[in-house]
């Protein structure tokens, strides 16, 4: 039975060999897709985003905030404007993303005592921009204010460590475990490569059996294998496994380092688990080209499954966030728990106690698949015979 499986790989990877579009799906599109990615958001975190000032007060304290404002990593003066009018207009034609004005009277009004407003701009139209620049735009802000209020605490013949005490009662210490830096790289591209890998699996997988049921090849090899389906199927996927178990090497071995991408569990278990799932979304591609045998409408329903994927993975919106019609179909897809399990390995270093759950899932998903293409393949065998 052995030597009948390493026959059936033999014949298969023949025919990935001699296909061009499963070769360059299983070789080249991967490595070229791993590097746009990567490289899209090589620079982790979002720098100099374009703003404006409207400086209607001209004072030390005004000039002391752009300072405060050119400073930033994040923010980059762009334009100096003269009203409020020209803050929306200058938005309107894409040259800003935010904006900050300081009105006239701003400095004479702190002295006196009063409170004064500077207003902050923001274009929300882009979530990840927007908070950035509040953020940052906020920091420095209540930086200037803490500052104003210190000189004036000191005026009052307070000891510095006394205003500084009055003005910050409690002490905050911040400590951000996982992602410090707060990266894009390291939030998305672990999600976005691993999804692009699980499409990629899929799509080879979905015409490994379709119509070739009807084949005499198939029906031979039925009849060497004593009438067992198994055997086909760990034949037929052997070969397609070795590719994706090869790009999952790429992958961790080289994107992830070569990007900075830091993982903190083993490789060893990270490369595991991660072959892991790419058996469980080659099981469910091997599944839809048992159930369907013309390979287009295979194809088709594989893409129409994979396109919620990311969505419901929790990666762009927290789970326990969506409704609970929607809860349920992320249930229902093995990407979500496969996520959850890699974000807990390769960014919180976990034990792999804490993927039991995952794990769990992702087995009675393996075991769901195969059966079922198991059964499909039987039936249609059946009919056929009939």
């Amino acid at each position: 039975m052995i030597k009948e499986i390493l026959n059936i790989a033999r014949n298969e990877f023949n025919q990935i060999i001699n296909s061009r579009i499963t070769l360059f799906l299983y070789s080249l599109f991967p490595l070229v897709v791993f590097l746009c990615f990567s490289v899209v958001y090589k620079n982790e975190i979002i720098r100099e985003i374009p703003v404006a000032i409207v400086d209607k007060d001209r004072s030390d304290l005004s000039r002391t905030l752009i300072q405060y404002i050119e400073s930033s990593p994040s923010i980059r003066i762009v334009e100096y404007l003269n009203d409020q009018e020209e803050i929306k207009e200058t938005f309107l034609k894409g040259k800003i993303h935010g904006a900050f004005y300081f009105p006239s009277g701003l400095s004479s009004k702190i002295k006196s005592g009063k409170q004064s407003n500077a207003v902050m701009y923001i274009d929300a139209s882009n979530l990840l921009i927007s908070n950035s620049l509040l953020n940052d735009g906020t920091k420095i802000l209540k930086t200037v204010n803490a500052g104003i209020l210190l000189k004036k605490l000191q005026s009052n013949e307070m000891t510095e460590n006394q205003a500084i005490n009055f003005i910050n009662p409690i002490k905050i210490e911040t400590n951000v475990l996982y992602n410090p830096n707060y990266s894009y790289i390291t939030y998305l591209i672990p999600g976005l490569t691993t999804f692009i890998l699980m499409m990629i699996v899929m799509m080879g997988a979905v015409p490994v059996i379709n119509h070739k049921i009807n084949e005499k090849d198939f029906k031979e090899v039925l009849k060497r294998t004593g009438g067992k389906i198994t055997p086909i199927l760990i034949g037929k996927s052997m070969p397609h496994l070795s590719f994706h178990f090869a790009n999952t090497l790429i992958l961790v071995g080289i994107i992830f380092p070569v990007f900075h991408i830091n993982i903190k569990a083993q490789i060893f278990i990270v490369i595991l688990y991660l072959f892991f799932f790419i058996i469980v979304s080659f099981s469910f591609g091997i599944m839809l080209s048992s159930l369907i045998p013309k390979r287009t409408l295979a194809t088709e329903v594989a893409l129409f499954v994979l396109t919620p994927a990311f969505i419901y993975s929790g990666l762009t919106f927290p789970l326990w966030a969506m409704p609970e019609i929607h809860q349920f179909f992320a249930e229902l897809i093995p990407y979500t728990y496969f996520l959850s399990g890699f974000i807990k390995l390769y960014e919180m270093n976990a034990n792999i106690i804490y993927l039991k759950n995952e794990l769990i899932a992702l087995m009675i998903f393996l075991v769901s698949f195969f059966s079922i293409a198991i059964l499909s393949i039987k039936i249609r065998l059946k009919q056929n015979y009939r």
